[in-house]
């Protein structure tokens, strides 16, 4: 294969402020809206798991329900926030690491830029194309850098540079939120006097229920069968609480007090 011997990219005006871009469908933009879901998914499952287990915990440890109640509003204003700037700091951090990334690979791009066309030609190759076939296709995507770029990130990062444009908070404040609305769950139930004695159990049927619901709906969205991934988180959540109520229930007595009956 015969490399060219002129610049093949950087002779492009305003190579470095380049943003690699391909051409966008409805289908990706479809896609992109489905995968928004997981902040949501994740925030709520998380809220009522976790919220849960110290709900469940401290209501098989003692029958004051308003400490239940302030005890879990603590764990849903703290377990938001966490949840939010969590997922804020970790994408900002996603960004930073491609945009490193990109701005290496224009520098690999512009200080040999004969050696990259033929590390492209060779991504080519390996896809099932003739060299002469990965040459020409090589050869028409050094017309436009942007698309140029896109295609050496993906083939050699195996990422999507489209990544270090996403800077909305949206998906940051969706998972606060869910988290808090996930959370509210298994709080209920202590915060009405009428339940009384049945609080705890009335907690965890929400909070099961709730967790069959989040299950049904991320699949649904999946293609996968709904009552199948409902019933996985449901079961996953039945270990979480049964855990939570046996400390409750058995770690007071180390420290002397009297474990709290079934009933609560």
């Amino acid at each position: 294969m015969e490399v060219p011997d002129s610049p093949i990219v950087v002779d492009t005006p305003g190579w470095r402020a380049v943003k690699p871009r391909i051409p966008d469908t409805p289908q990706r933009r479809q896609l992109q809206k489905q995968r928004d879901v997981r902040e949501i998914v994740f925030g709520a499952k998380d809220g009522v798991l976790t919220t849960m287990g110290v709900v469940t915990g401290l209501g098989a440890a003692t029958d004051n329900h308003a400490t239940v109640v302030i005890t879990g509003l603590l764990a849903l204003l703290a377990g938001s926030l966490s949840m939010g700037v969590g997922e804020f700091q970790g994408a900002k951090s996603e960004r930073d690491v491609v945009l490193a990334s990109i701005e290496m690979e224009k520098g690999e791009i512009e200080a040999d830029p004969q050696g990259e066309f033929a590390e492209q030609v060779a991504y080519y190759k390996t896809k099932g194309f003739s060299a002469d076939e990965a040459h020409t296709i090589v050869s028409r995507l050094v017309q436009n850098p942007e698309i140029f770029l896109y295609e050496m990130m993906r083939d050699e990062f195996g990422i999507d540079p489209r990544v270090a444009e996403e800077s909305s908070v949206r998906p940051a404040i969706a998972m606060a939120l869910s988290y808090a609305a996930g959370s509210v769950l298994p709080i209920l139930p202590f915060a009405i006097p009428a339940i009384g004695h049945g609080a705890l159990w009335v907690s965890v049927g929400l909070a099961l229920c709730g967790l069959f619901g989040i299950g049904y709906y991320a699949a649904s969205l999946a293609g996968r069968s709904p009552f199948a991934r409902g019933l996985e988180i449901m079961a996953w959540g039945s270990a979480v609480f049964a855990i939570s109520f046996l400390a409750g229930h058995f770690i007071p007595p180390l420290f002397g007090r009297a474990p709290i009956s079934l009933g609560g």
